[in-house]
């Protein structure tokens, strides 16, 4: 695997351009431009804001950032995967015509959706800033939960990525996998919502612990008294289970990868 990551650095040039395509692909023609990784979410925001703010009350004290600041990340890792999920099918012309590591075609999808969840987050600092959220408490644990999801991201990518070239239905199947994870995680609700019975099984999963972390960075500064930080086991569990997907994601992409050519 050393092997692997040194020949995929040694594309890194291919792997940025890859983004780059990404990017310009995903906004040609529109007069918005960038601004729309902007809109997107904030037009989400409003729409989940008024339902359960005002049509189902939750009693949630400024509910928009109670959800925004944990929508973005699981954006980021809804649209990489359903984005990457036909990335290998889609980019079959050049999988067919020249030699590189295949995994740059889904990595540069991961890649190009972080970039905008990084902006993304530049445009919810400005409005926490204004809100007075003093978020730069704790804006060095950031970094550091970014990165880690990136892994859990970048495996479920790979993973469906690969799968796809052979099951072709779970282009269609994952939209429903990632709306039951989406529900799965406390996005839309506080996890103490969940009876106390069930919060093991919604905590196996790691988007769970993650937005606990983002929830924690930028809402609970100013509304203290929420569930506080995930507990040492329950980060290393997350952890664990993020470092096992990756890894199950790399390795299956990598054993699939030398029959991509004839299945597409």
């Amino acid at each position: 695997m050393i092997y692997n990551f040194k020949k995929l650095f040694s594309y890194r040039e291919l792997l940025f351009s890859l983004t780059k395509k990404e990017l310009k692909v995903k906004y040609r023609g529109s007069v918005l431009g960038f601004f729309w990784s902007l809109l997107n979410p904030i037009l989400t925001m409003l729409v989940y804001s008024f339902v359960f703010s005002i049509v189902l009350r939750q009693g949630i004290q400024e509910f928009a950032i109670f959800l925004i600041c944990v929508l973005l990340p699981f954006n980021f890792l809804s649209n990489s995967v359903n984005y990457g999920t036909g990335s290998i099918v889609g980019n079959s012309n050049l999988v067919n015509k020249i030699y590189f590591p295949r995994e740059i075609i889904p990595l540069s999808v991961v890649l190009a959706n972080l970039f905008n969840f990084l902006l993304e987050l530049v445009a919810l600092f400005i409005v926490l800033g204004i809100m007075g959220y003093k978020f730069y408490i704790y804006l060095y644990l950031l970094p550091i939960v970014i990165f880690i999801q990136f892994f859990l991201v970048a495996g479920m990518t790979l993973l469906v990525s690969a799968l796809n070239v052979f099951f072709r239905d779970l282009q269609h199947l994952i939209t429903i996998i990632m709306m039951v994870w989406f529900f799965g995680t406390p996005v839309i609700y506080p996890l103490s919502m969940v009876p106390e019975e069930y919060q093991f099984i919604i905590k196996i999963n790691p988007m769970t612990i993650y937005t606990t972390y983002y929830r924690n960075i930028f809402y609970f500064v100013k509304y203290p008294g929420g569930a506080g930080f995930p507990s040492v086991a329950e980060t290393l569990t997350a952890l664990g289970i993020t470092i096992l997907i990756f890894f199950v994601g790399y390795f299956v992409f990598k054993r699939l990868e030398p029959r991509f050519a004839e299945e597409i």
